[in-house]
């Protein structure tokens, strides 16, 4: 079917189903049904539920199972931001409410907060929430690139949970832990244990973090080992200021003092 006839192949869709109403609309260049079925096949398709658009080149749509598979180049772009992949599947209930996008292959969804790509991006649109897994799923926002094998990120309370393992890099090095919440709204990332860390101002390990990356900072819960030049410093906390390379030891602590650190005398 072609042309105005489209909206007579998603009307015959419906009746199969015994609905009066659909809670989203598709259309296409070229339209072919299965009444008998309940499959419909489109291209150059466009699907709305009047918040969002989800566009690609074929549609297979299968009625019964609540599924469509897009492919050929999939754009979806919604509350939760721009979904673009090689393919997708959109999942619906039995009352036609699009309920989740399941992008593959060179998954990105690009949001006011960042960037998050992976193998495979899930959207559930009823909660505005993003499960990126495989490649690995990275998370791009301001000068912080978040990588872990899986990622959580809540659109609506702009939130990320990362983890297996979890690693955070800005241009002055990387701090990476078991798996972190991160916080977009504050640029703030608590990271679990164990932490390993490398910055200019040194490296090492700790127990757990927190990540400040607005201000610059990385606060270790010890036991805190670290390497600074030649020296090693151990503690049960330290505060890295990462940009300014300077590190400040709090509570009881030790630091070995190699020869290369020691003041030169003329």
């Amino acid at each position: 079917m072609r042309g105005a006839a489209a909206a007579v192949a998603l009307a015959a869709v419906l009746w199969v189903a015994g609905l009066a109403a659909a809670s989203f609309v598709v259309t296409g260049a070229r339209l072919d049904l299965d009444a008998d079925r309940g499959i419909l096949r489109a291209w150059q398709v466009r699907i709305t539920d009047g918040r969002r658009v989800v566009t690609a080149p074929e549609l297979v749509l299968n009625r019964a199972a609540g599924v469509g598979v897009l492919s050929g180049g999939v754009r979806a772009t919604g509350p939760e931001g721009e979904l673009r992949s090689a393919t997708a599947r959109i999942r619906f209930t039995q009352t036609l409410e699009l309920v989740a996008v399941e992008a593959e292959g060179q998954a990105q969804l690009s949001s006011r907060d960042g960037r998050l790509s992976a193998r495979r991006v899930s959207v559930d649109t009823r909660r505005g929430v993003a499960v990126a897994v495989g490649s690995p799923a990275v998370l791009a926002t301001g000068e912080v690139t978040a990588t872990g094998s899986r990622m959580v990120y809540r659109t609506r309370q702009q939130e990320a949970e990362v983890g297996a393992p979890a690693r955070f890099e800005t241009r002055h090095g990387a701090v990476q832990g078991r798996e972190a919440a991160f916080d977009l709204k504050t640029h703030t990332a608590r990271l679990a244990g164990p932490v390993v860390f490398r910055f200019s101002a040194g490296r090492g390990e700790a127990r757990q973090a927190v990540a400040d990356f607005a201000a610059g900072r990385l606060e270790l819960e010890g036991p805190v080992r670290m390497r600074w030049r030649g020296s090693t410093v151990e503690g049960r906390r330290a505060v890295v200021w990462y940009r300014e390379g300077r590190v400040v030891v709090e509570g009881p602590s030790r630091m070995r003092v190699e020869e290369e650190d020691l003041p030169r005398i003329p």
